[in-house]
């Protein structure tokens, strides 16, 4: 594959014409600034348990990214990390993602759920504008009630 790893840090990734899906390296801990810009050919990235940031602009303008499932590990999508990947329509995410940055999801018109995993169950949200920290934190916030209510 065309990848450039540097100490976990995936740098850049060198678009490939017949390639639309790719398996990122279990030795990535942080996908880096820019990484993915572009890829218009990309539709499906897999993303290993490894990886705990994804940096900002790092998926920006993946215009037929279809799907993208962050793993538990996940703490933080940084600013502009999707923006632009206007065909993105499933997105699953752990609960435990602590933090969005702006505009992490502009132009990503067709996503209007997302799935988010908690507690070994699978939740949807339906999003009626685009996903941000704020919108985030409600969701979280939603399952933190929920837990409380099961608990009772």
């Amino acid at each position: 594959m065309n990848y450039k790893i540097r100490r976990g840090v995936l740098k850049r990734y060198k678009d490939e014409k017949n390639v639309t899906e790719i398996f990122i390296p279990d030795s990535v801990d942080i996908i880096g600034e820019g990484a993915f810009n572009g890829c218009t050919n990309l539709v499906r990235i897999l993303i290993p348990d490894s990886v705990k940031v994804i940096s900002d602009t790092a998926f920006n303008d993946c215009e037929n990214l279809k799907c993208i499932s962050l793993p538990e590990s996940t703490v933080r999508v940084g600013w502009y990390a999707f923006k632009g990947c206007h065909n993105l329509r499933e997105l699953t995410v752990s609960s435990t993602l602590k933090e969005i940055g702006r505009h992490a999801f502009a132009g990503c018109d067709n996503l209007t759920t997302v799935h988010v995993r908690h507690d070994s169950k699978v939740y949807k949200f339906v999003l009626n504008a685009e996903l941000d920290d704020e919108r985030w934190q409600q969701i979280r916030h939603s399952l933190h009630q929920l837990d409380k209510a099961i608990a009772v």
